[in-house]
């Protein structure tokens, strides 16, 4: 397969002086995706006819990086299917092990995270209560800075409340929603984590150096966001939402940010949790939706990229690290089939 190589520009102004041709806006979608995609051949008739398909995505030598990537149809039109992707809850679906799913208002207030609850039975959930009631101001298992560390453990003096425990969660995360609001990724505080300063911005963009294609692919929409490219400050205006879900057996909460662009004739999404309190560090979900026809229906082809940095991936290698990105693929999947049928009841 040829791979299309470009000159990005990062944050910090480095570059290069490679370049290619954009894909036309008239070209075949399949090829498209062909071009800077793990796929070298995509079965357009499996895809209409609802399969996933799915590629694990290649060794990176970020320690911390995984991604993998899929193609798939929706039964909606390309611009719907966007929309629909940008908008989307998945607490709906009690496979996919989301408690809680909220949108935030611009700018974020405190009544967006009233129902952020830790009174319940799930013990992923008092999984994360401990942690939160055991993290001191030198100390936490969380993705901390050592400020809001400090907050935590004053905020709890050790009581294992959880109606207490929700609370300084909300005002926790209110502070960085309205950061990000305000400023984008260069509002993500780096966390503390084991004596090591982690920034999910730069775990991100680490990833994305790796996948030059994909990267040049999405250039438009990873300059708005202000992830690539010399401004900071994003200029696309997102979906912010809070999420509360089972990681691994482990409650886990997320800020996130999904943004759309319209590019010619067809739309890229990216969602981006930018701060997520354990587990791992940042994701990235991207999106191409591309206009298509079906038995004279208008439905929508759909490549999706998905890229995580977590810390107990640098400890995985070889076959290992494979079959951590197989399980990966097993949930994307998952909630892939729960988007399309869904999807399926809006025609």
């Amino acid at each position: 397969m040829t791979r299309r190589v470009a000159c990005l520009f990062l944050a910090l102004g480095a570059g290069c002086f490679l370049s290619v041709a954009a894909v036309p806006e008239n070209s075949d979608p399949v090829e498209a995706i062909k071009s800077y995609s793990d796929f070298a051949a995509i079965d357009l008739g499996r895809v209409l006819n609802g399969d996933v398909l799915s590629e694990r995505g290649s060794l990176m030598n970020f320690p911390n990086g995984i991604s993998a990537q899929t193609c798939y149809a929706m039964a909606l039109p390309a611009d719907e299917a966007a929309r629909h992707l940008q908008l989307w809850d998945p607490s709906a679906y009690s496979e996919l092990k989301v408690f809680a799913f909220h949108a935030l208002h611009m700018p974020c207030d405190p009544a967006d995270f009233q129902t952020l609850d830790f009174q319940t039975r799930q013990k992923p959930v008092h999984w994360l209560l401990d942690k939160t009631v055991a993290t001191t101001p030198a100390r936490s298992e969380l993705n901390l800075t050592r400020d809001e560390a400090r907050q935590l453990a004053g905020c709890l003096s050790k009581q294992a409340d959880p109606q207490r425990a929700s609370k300084c969660w909300a005002k926790l995360l209110l502070a960085r929603a309205s950061a990000f609001q305000q400023q984008g990724l260069a509002g993500t505080t780096p966390y503390e984590v084991a004596g090591e300063i982690v920034s999910p911005a730069d775990q991100l963009r680490n990833m994305l150096l790796e996948q030059l294609p994909i990267s040049h692919e999405f250039l438009p929409i990873l300059k708005g966001i202000g992830l690539l490219g010399k401004d900071a400050m994003p200029s696309l205006t997102p979906f912010y939402y809070w999420s509360l879900f089972d990681a691994d057996y482990h409650g886990t909460i997320s800020l996130g940010a999904v943004y759309l662009l319209p590019v010619g004739n067809h739309f890229q999404l990216i969602d981006l949790e930018y701060y997520v309190n354990a587990n791992y560090y940042a994701s990235a979900s991207m999106y191409e939706v591309w206009p298509v026809q079906a038995q004279g229906k208008s439905m929508a082809l759909v490549w999706r990229g998905d890229f995580f940095a977590a810390p107990t991936i640098r400890f995985t290698k070889g076959t290992e690290r494979i079959a951590y990105g197989a399980l990966m693929l097993q949930d994307i999947k998952k909630e892939i089939h729960c988007m399309q049928d869904e999807a399926k009841t809006k025609r």
